[in-house]
């Protein structure tokens, strides 16, 4: 009788128990529910216009974008190879005459701390932006923000340049 009694607590403290320890377990979301709010700007202005952050927050992470461009950003000895691999008009002269591709804007995420990746033009003209590593942050998503210059960017930078 004795153990029975003790099979029976242990089944109630566990039926106590097991729900309180697992509600910090995977799957569940933050108390939020929500994501970081992540924008595509061209300016320090275009991005604290959006509300999300300050005027010097987004100057800050967009210098440390740009550094980010500079440091890691693909060079080529010569147009013709940057164009191959980047698209044509989409690629720019550096101070020591390399080339790389033209950095158009930043994908800013208003997270803690926030964060600035450079933006490239897709290999493809598609309406939208790419990083470094190749993900595409196009116009059709959802969850990200255009600013409306950076709307006219890609679509300056979509089209197929002509040569003259």
């Amino acid at each position: 009788m004795e153990k029975s009694k003790l099979q029976s607590f242990a089944l109630v403290a566990a039926a106590l128990v097991l729900p309180v320890a697992l509600a910090g377990c995977g799957g569940s979301k933050s108390s939020s529910g929500s994501k970081a709010p992540k924008g595509i700007y061209t300016t320090a202005s275009d991005c604290s216009d959006a509300g999300k952050l300050t005027y010097e927050q987004c100057s800050d992470l967009i210098y440390a974008a740009v550094d980010k461009h500079e440091a890691d950003a693909p060079t080529y000895a010569e147009l013709r190879f940057c164009e191959a691999k980047e698209g044509e008009g989409k690629c720019e002269f550096t101070a020591n005459q390399k080339i790389r591709p033209k950095l158009l804007a930043f994908l800013v995420t208003a997270s803690k701390p926030p964060e600035a990746i450079p933006l490239y033009a897709t290999p493809k003209g598609e309406p939208g932006f790419r990083d470094l590593a190749g993900n595409t942050y196009l116009h059709t998503n959802e969850e990200l923000v255009f600013s409306e210059h950076a709307v006219t960017v890609f679509e300056q930078n979509g089209k197929k340049k002509r040569r003259f």
